[in-house]
């Protein structure tokens, strides 16, 4: 097994060390834009899904498979039904949405389990404006683990090559000399 000297060995500790905090940086993802972070009874989360082109809407504690309005401001965008847990998932295209733009109330009206009415108001979330370094994170990673195996392919043609000649002991040549 071949051994590898110091200085090689701390570099390869360096760019692993590297790796591991650039990766512990990007690796966090963050909230989507106005995405809830919990799910709880009295929580109306809206969140922009598809690349911003549609916004879903998902309200909790309304009464099982029960009608639910959905409106935009005073405008009513769609009727549906809570599932089995009263939950309420309603997907709004972009084009109806457009109209309230970021900052417009979304108003989800039921009832809940007891039967009382239940409304729930949130404010349309922006989207995303740009990408982020997130996105970037596979590409990045790829070119820096293309660049590592070419750098060890080079290193590996460079050490094959032969060997310089190694310089005689002093005082060799004078004693051996042929005559």
């Amino acid at each position: 097994m071949r051994t590898f000297s110091t200085p090689t060995r701390l570099a390869v500790a360096l760019v692993v060390l590297a790796l591991g905090l650039w990766g512990a940086l990007f690796v966090t993802r963050p909230a989507a834009a106005g995405a809830a972070t919990k799910t709880g009874a009295d929580k109306l989360a809206l969140t922009w899904i598809d690349g911003g082109r549609q916004l879903q809407v998902d309200g909790y504690a309304y009464r099982p498979k029960a009608v639910v309005n959905v409106r935009l401001g005073d405008s009513p965008l769609q009727q549906a039904r809570s599932d089995e847990s009263g939950r309420v998932q309603v997907t709004v295209p972009q084009e109806l949405v457009a109209a309230g733009q970021s900052g417009a109330s979304i108003i989800v009206t039921g009832r809940s389990v007891s039967g009382a009415s239940r409304v729930l108001i949130s404010a349309v979330p922006p989207r995303a404006a740009a990408r982020g370094p997130v996105d970037a994170l596979p590409w990045s990673i790829a070119a820096l683990a293309v660049a590592v195996l070419a750098l060890g392919a080079l290193h590996r043609v460079r050490s094959r090559r032969t060997p310089a000649p190694v310089a005689a002991p002093a005082g060799y040549l004078s004693r051996h000399r042929a005559a």
